[in-house]
Order: structure tokens, then C-alpha cells, then sequence
């Protein structure tokens, strides 16, 4: 249901558009009023959809009231209803803000509620604004030399606009004074400049010194040259000192005056906004280290673990299982013929289990890379791998003196494990290559084969490749970066940075 407020101090009329409704289904309540005051005071109150009001009132014009509305923020849409021979005031109503005009003589306005809901429907489709935030009383510089022009703008806004506070100033030592404060007003209006200085020039000082104050300037007489300097200038508006122009003036104010609050609005809200983004980030990058710095124990947690259980397999079970096979050989030196065969078959078993130990041992934590270093515990790796697999890999090493910092070889003989296990179970390569190499900064590290290859970006959209991920992750942890490059029918080529710490950079070159 639309609620109209209907100002018209013709009762007859009043009656006339309240029928109109009445017989369009009753899709909107009428609401009359018949003084300008009494329009306000009900529109103070709210809940009004439609304000339809007449040009002209007993105790005030329309145009007031339009520019009090403005002053206030009221947004409620406005359509202004004219008498005959009113054209102009139509005219300068539209231009403050209304958002249609009707004469009451002509046959559009038996069409009032189409124009109604056509008015509500519009601002539906706009979405209701926001209601201005209430302001202190906005200040405003009037610079004006005409005690007449004064007087006359004084005694409309004490009356029409009271919610603004007006600033004279009549000569060139106040504007400098005010300038010179750095305390910027709501808006400032130019009349006529002070002797010596155009207006144009006191648009300039003005817009120099606050860049976003709105200005509007008065114009005794039409001069298209100086409003179009001074729109250039940033003027807000451009008004001629005619008819009833002072209610044009308090709607330019006022309109300014909320852009100018809502550009300060959006101004703080975007000042927060990047504070909390630039919070989020921090908070983001400190869970991230926090995660990283746990991704990072959990490595090193799982190789001491594996440390451990090599060195158990090593010390314990893989000393208990030499014993035993001393014994079964001495065992079967000495005993009868026909259980020398079956004590040879169970020996068998126990040199193969011995051997499947040690190289367990070996695949969980190689010692070589605890007590000899990366590039020792690759060669090794690398002879293991051809037997196993049958692929011959070509290794080329060329390290920095000494060694590298005991995580940084685990991540990169972990990054090579797992690469080369990858050619052996996808690539279906009879050779591949493995280079490591230190730059001075970085130590690189690059597996390559001539294999099947596969769809990088299929493999990872399907989340099938676990192996791609953690290896991915481990280089990332140590603060290196992985590139994988593969296609089909062109083999896979793993390449891997780590950055040297200082030390180890400055024995390096």
C-alpha cells in the first residue's frame, strides 16, 4: 500500500485526487494537508511514500519546502503540482529535485495515480537511500559584498533553512583570515567578490586551499563565459540572483553538502576497510607461519621417527638376525646329512630377510646422509634405484664445499625419492637425469625424464596425485619453489630452488 501526502489548499481538488485513487482499486491511501507548515511537520513524522505538492501555498511555494526537505536528507519522492502560467517555477522545481511536475489544467492529470506509482515504482527499482547521517550544523561561507544580498539570503535561511549556519565574509582580510584558519566550512557560496579580485579568483583560493569544498557561485546576469570558467574551476553549481533563486541555492547546498558527507563516509569506510584487510592479512600471515612452522615438526618428527625405527632395524633386529644366521650355518656344518638341506633352506631365508632389513633400514633413513651428506646418499640411491627398476639415471652434482643444513639435504633427497619414484610408476622412461647444483644463493634441483608424460592441470583438478602435492608442500616448507612442467607424449621435468642460508651462500662464492 503506497501512502501519499497530498499538500493542496484547494479542497475541491484535494477531493478530486482522493477519488481518483479511491476508484484505481486502492492501492495507495491519500493523506491531505493544506499548509506548507503542516506539510512539513507531517513529513517530519515519516512513512510518507509520495509527497504530492502543490507550487503554491498558503504561507509558503513549494520550492521552500523542496529545499527544507533537502536540508534535512528527506528522499521521499516528490511530484510538484503547477497552476497555469507557472512553467518557470515547474521549471526550477524539477531542477531542485522534484521528480515530476503536473498541471492541475491539463489532461495528464487525470493520470496522477499512474504517475504516482510510476514515481514509487522508480524509486523501489532504486533501492531506498540510506537517511543522511544527522550532521552538526553545517557551516557556510558566504562571501558577499552587497549588504542588500546579504540581508536577503540572512533572512531566507533563517527562516527556510535553519539547520545551516551562515559565515559572512565581506572583504579580502576576512577571506584570507578564514583561509589561513586550515578550518574548512561545509560548503561556501560566492556572490559578489570583494574589491580587487574576481570571483573566479576567489574560486580558485577556495578550491585550492579545501580541493572537494563545494562552492556555488551567484550571478547577477547571465554570463555563459564565466560559468563555464567556473564549472571548470569545479564550481558545484552556477546560479543567477532572479525570481525565487534563494530556494534554488539552499538545494544546491544542501546536495552538496551530503556528497560531500558521503564522500567522507566512503572515504572513512574505505580507511577502515583497508585497516581491517591489512589485520586480516597480518592474521593471515601469522597462521600461516603458525602452520608452516607445524608442518615443519611434523617433518621433522616423522624422519627422527624414521631415524628411529631404521636404527632399531639396524641395531636390534638387524644384529639379532646376523646371530641367528651364524648359528644356522654353524649348525648346519655339524649336523647329519639329511637335516643339512633343510637347515640350508631355512639359512637362505634368513640371509634373504637379513638382506630385506638392511635395505628398509636403508630406504627409511639412509645413514650415508646423516654421516657423509646429501651428495654421497644420492649416489647411493641413484645405484639402488637402477637395480631395482632398470632405468639407468644419469646424476650430475655440483654442491657447495662442505655440507648443506641437515633439513635442507633431507627435503632435497626427499624431493629426488619422490620424483624418481614418480618415473618409475607413470613416465614408463628407460633413463632419466638428475641434476643438483649450487648457484652461490640457491642450490637447484631438477628430475627429467622422456616418458609418457601426462595433464598437469587434469592431474591436479582431479586431486588424484597425492605425490605432486606433498612434494610440492615439503619444497614450500623449506622455503624453495617447485615448478612441474608435463605434457603427454613429452616426458615430466620436476625443477626445485632452495635458498642458501648466508652462511652457507658466502662459503659457496
Amino acid at each position: 500500500m503506497i501512502h501519499v501526502l497530498y499538500a493542496e489548499d484547494d479542497l475541491l481538488l484535494s477531493s478530486l485526487v482522493k477519488s481518483c485513487f479511491a476508484h484505481a482499486g486502492g492501492a495507495a491511501t491519500v493523506e491531505e494537508v493544506n499548509t506548507g507548515r503542516a506539510c512539513l511537520d507531517r513529513m517530519a513524522k515519516g512513512g510518507v511514500d509520495v509527497l504530492l505538492l502543490d507550487l503554491e501555498l498558503p504561507d509558503t511555494n513549494g520550492l521552500r519546502i523542496l529545499s527544507e526537505l533537502a536540508v534535512r536528507g528527506d528522499t521521499t519522492p516528490v511530484i510538484m503540482v503547477s497552476g497555469h502560467g507557472q512553467t518557470e517555477l515547474a521549471v526550477k522545481a524539477l531542477r531542485a529535485g522534484a521528480v515530476d511536475c503536473v498541471d492541475k489544467a491539463s489532461p495528464q492529470f487525470r493520470q496522477i495515480v499512474d504517475i504516482v506509482n510510476r514515481a514509487h515504482n522508480k524509486r523501489l527499482e532504486k533501492g531506498a537511500l540510506p537517511p543522511a547521517e544527522p550532521n552538526e550544523r553545517p557551516r557556510v561561507w558566504l562571501i558577499e559584498t552587497s549588504a542588500v544580498t546579504q540581508g536577503a539570503i540572512d533572512g531566507f535561511f533563517a527562516s527556510s533553512a535553519p539547520q545551516i549556519e551562515l559565515t559572512t565574509i565581506t572583504n579580502s582580510r576576512g577571506l584570507d583570515y578564514h583561509l589561513a584558519s586550515g578550518v574548512a566550512p561545509g560548503a561556501a557560496i560566492v556572490g559578489s567578490a570583494p574589491e580587487g579580485i574576481s570571483r573566479l579568483d576567489v574560486l580558485r583560493k577556495l578550491r585550492s586551499q579545501f580541493v572537494d569544498l563545494p562552492v556555488i557561485l551567484l550571478a547577477g546576469q547571465d554570463d555563459a563565459e564565466e560559468a563555464v570558467a567556473a564549472f571548470k574551476l569545479g564550481a558545484g553549481d552556477y546560479i543567477h540572483k532572479r525570481g525565487d533563486y534563494l530556494a534554488q541555492v539552499v538545494f544546491s547546498l544542501s546536495h552538496g553538502l551530503n556528497s560531500a558527507n558521503l564522500a567522507r563516509r566512503n572515504s572513512q569506510l574505505t580507511r577502515e576497510l583497508a585497516a581491517i584487510n591489512r589485520s586480516l592479512e597480518a592474521q593471515v600471515e601469522t597462521r600461516t607461519r603458525e602452520l608452516q612452522a607445524l608442518s615443519m615438526r611434523l617433518l621433522r618428527v616423522q624422519e627422527d621417527e624414521r631415524r628411529q625405527v631404521a636404527r632399531e632395524l639396524h641395531d636390534q633386529i638387524g644384529q639379532m638376525l646376523t646371530g641367528m644366521k651364524f648359528q644356522l650355518e654353524a649348525a648346519a656344518a655339524e649336523a647329519a646329512l639329511p637335516l643339512q638341506g633343510r637347515l640350508r633352506e631355512i639359512l637362505v631365508q634368513a640371509t634373504d630377510l637379513l638382506a630385506r632389513t638392511r635395505q628398509l633400514t636403508l630406504q627409511l633413513r639412509p645413514q650415508l646422509l646423516d654421516d657423509l651428506g646429501l651428495k654421497p646418499a644420492l649416489e647411493w640411491h641413484l645405484q639402488v634405484f637402477e637395480r631395482q627398476t632398470s632405468i639407468a639415471v644419469a646424476g650430475e652434482f655440483s654442491l657447495p664445499d662442505g655440507r648443506l643444513p641437515g633439513e635442507l639435504e633431507t627435503t632435497i633427497f626427499r624431493l629426488v625419492q619422490e620424483a624418481l619414484t614418480n618415473v618409475a610408476r607413470y613416465s614408463g622412461a628407460s633413463s632419466a637425469y638428475l641434476t643438483v647444483a649450487g648457484t652461490g644463493t640457491h642450490v637447484l634441483v631438477e628430475v627429467t625424464d622422456r616418458g609418457r608424460g601426462f595433464d598437469l592441470a587434469q592431474v591436479r583438478a582431479t586431486h588424484e596425485s597425492l605425490g605432486l602435492a606433498s612434494m610440492a608442500e615439503r619444497v614450500q616448507l623449506a622455503g624453495g619453489t617447485v615448478e612441474i612442467v608435463s605434457s603427454p607424449g613429452k616426458g615430466t621435468r620436476v625443477h626445485a630452488s632452495f635458498p642458501l642460508p648466508a652462511a652457507e651462500a658466502g662459503a659457496a662464492s
